[in-house]
């Protein structure tokens, strides 16, 4: 019995799955054919191997470039269903989704609300199938801030809150614009009470991350754990309780670091900061959510106990609604007491 089996026995969520990041080789072949893609890119065949031997250095390129083969609503919703598919096979009850709605609207194909629905299309078939759940966090690109009002805007209206929208975020590599480009959208976002996330620290290390908080105040801060190189900006997150969702998976994959173990997990959880694991891009990085608590475990000497507190943190943190929260926590901790005496007692 193995650490990994315990894992894949509880319940878990993923606080930042990427939608262009997601998609399985296969129903993306599907869609770039049914679309011509392979007549109009002359590199094609390039892109595919790609897909099998990903380019640590072109990790955000290829996620663009992928995400550029969906044209169609039904693209978007047979996306979505997929990435319910793959989920379910990790015993992954609920994510919440990243996606640029600004990569996707504005052609003849689809407008915000034809995109929205298909995104819940694609939801509403993996909720019946899988029992697996989704939300989005519809994000601005930080190479696109002219997107930043409209993305803001969207967000926040009446379609977006009934339509599974749970978070206004930034994405995208920090040396591309200033945060202070955001400015104003984020604090549309505030003025809605609408949830925000940041993608800070990746590039820039924690006086990016300090920017970030100063300039946009977010309520989460994803792949940031570079906070634990400077005591002031650190301490300035855990004093504020701002949650640091995580990807290993990514600082491997990006050459941020060199083995699971300079992630800076342990310094993090050390210093109580509020840290929980989501794998982020799995297809891109050819790992997924129950990797990332193996690393934790085996290169990062996270124990067992605080691991599970990760994972039902997680749970605490997400943007489900009260009655959805309070019905997975509870199954996650009968869950729990099964899967402990199945692979831990016994070993």
């Amino acid at each position: 019995m193995t650490f990994r089996n315990f894992i894949e026995a509880l319940p878990k969520v993923d606080l930042n799955l990427r939608l262009t990041g997601a998609l399985r080789k296969e129903s993306l072949l599907l869609i770039a054919n049914q679309n011509g893609v392979p007549n109009q890119l002359d590199d094609f065949g390039r892109w595919v191997e790609l897909l099998d031997k990903p380019d640590p250095a072109r990790i955000d390129e290829m996620a663009k470039v992928f995400g550029s083969w969906i044209m169609y609503p039904e693209d978007v919703a047979l996306a979505v269903y997929d990435i319910g598919v793959a989920l379910s096979k990790q015993n992954v009850r609920y994510a919440e989704v990243a996606v640029a709605p600004s990569a996707f609207v504005g052609s003849a194909q689809m407008n915000f609300d034809t995109f929205l629905d298909a995104l819940n299309d694609g939801r509403d078939r993996a909720l019946r199938a899988w029992n697996v759940d989704m939300s989005w966090i519809l994000c601005v690109p930080r190479d696109n801030p002219r997107a930043s009002d409209d993305v803001a805007r969207w967000a926040s209206g009446s379609a977006a809150r009934t339509g599974n929208v749970v978070a206004f975020g930034l994405s995208g590599a920090e040396e591309l614009q200033s945060v202070g480009q955001f400015r104003r959208a984020f604090a549309t976002a505030r003025k809605k009470n609408l949830y925000t996330v940041v993608d800070a620290g990746e590039s820039l290390g924690a006086g990016g991350i300090g920017e970030a908080l100063a300039e946009l105040q977010p309520n989460r801060l994803i792949n940031s754990w570079r906070a634990a190189e400077d005591e002031s900006v650190l301490s300035q997150v855990v004093d504020s309780d701002i949650p640091l969702v995580a990807s290993i998976a990514r600082s491997l994959a990006t050459g941020q670091t060199k083995n699971a173990s300079h992630a800076h997990l342990p310094q993090l959880l050390e210093r109580k900061a509020d840290v929980v694991l989501s794998c982020d891009q799995p297809s891109l990085y050819q790992r997924t959510l129950i990797d990332e608590y193996v690393m934790a475990y085996e290169e990062c000497g996270i124990t067992t106990d605080t691991l599970v507190q990760l994972a039902r943190r997680a749970i605490e943190l997400s943007r489900m609604d009260a009655e959805r929260k309070e019905n997975m926590l509870r199954s996650f901790d009968f869950e729990l007491k099964t899967a402990r005496a199945r692979f831990l007692d016994r070993s």
